[in-house]
């Protein structure tokens, strides 16, 4: 119980000082998702290479502020059936390759920010609003720490990362807010059973949005991420 109450402070700390910070909700119902940053992000369109070696279109959301920097990256993958059918490295025993690709996002996503270096302290599943997921704590050689948080949904891979110097308190506000828009721009939740299988919770979860309207600078020509 003390290690929870203890939690609880450190968060109920962050969100104050972040909060006067000038932190807001920011949406983009384009990609259909939102969370909660410090400022309007930066916005670049960058192409992403798989865990299969496919090229995806990408889109990452940055802010720098100070010494701690926080970004979202959306890789899409609605069209990896079309992507791998005109590669010409593949046979016909490997037409299947995107839906494994597509399914292998998460974990290779999670094994890339381990090639980083550093300390993992912390490497396991989660959930953000029932969508399934990972996530990553890791203390870097310099003492700052990084934060990374990797979700699947709706063939859309969303990676958030939050790095902050050493003794600064977990990036709270930003990790645990990520949610998901439908189609017609509602937010949507799920339940999940235990096979994994999801079912949306009927209902709204409409906000407005502080931060819209960013400029969007295309950076796909420079290769990979």
């Amino acid at each position: 119980m003390r290690v929870c109450t203890v939690f609880a402070a450190a968060a109920l700390a962050y969100t104050g000082a972040a909060s006067a910070q000038g932190w807001g909700e920011y949406a983009d119902r384009e990609r259909f998702f939102g969370v909660n940053l410090p400022s309007d992000p930066q916005v670049q369109d960058i192409e992403y290479t798989s865990a299969h070696d496919a090229v995806f279109p990408a889109r990452v959301y940055s802010v720098q502020q100070g010494d701690r920097s926080y970004s979202v990256t959306i890789v899409d993958y609605r069209d990896a059936q079309r992507i791998h059918a005109q590669r010409t490295d593949l046979t016909e025993a490997s037409r299947n390759e995107w839906i494994k690709d597509v399914r292998a996002s998460v974990a290779h996503e999670a094994w890339r920010f381990r090639q980083r270096g550093g300390e993992v302290t912390y490497d396991a599943w989660s959930d953000i609003e029932r969508v399934e997921g990972h996530q990553i704590q890791i203390t870097n050689p310099d003492g700052s720490r990084t934060y990374a948080g990797i979700y699947l949904h709706d063939s859309r891979l969303f990676v958030l990362e939050a790095n902050v110097p050493e003794g600064w308190p977990p990036p709270i506000q930003f990790q645990q807010s990520l949610h998901f828009f439908d189609e017609d721009g509602v937010r949507v939740r799920y339940d999940l059973d235990p096979n994994g299988n999801t079912t949306r919770i009927q209902g709204s979860y409409e906000y407005e949005p502080e931060f819209s309207n960013v400029e969007v600078i295309d950076l796909g020509s420079l290769g990979s991420r």
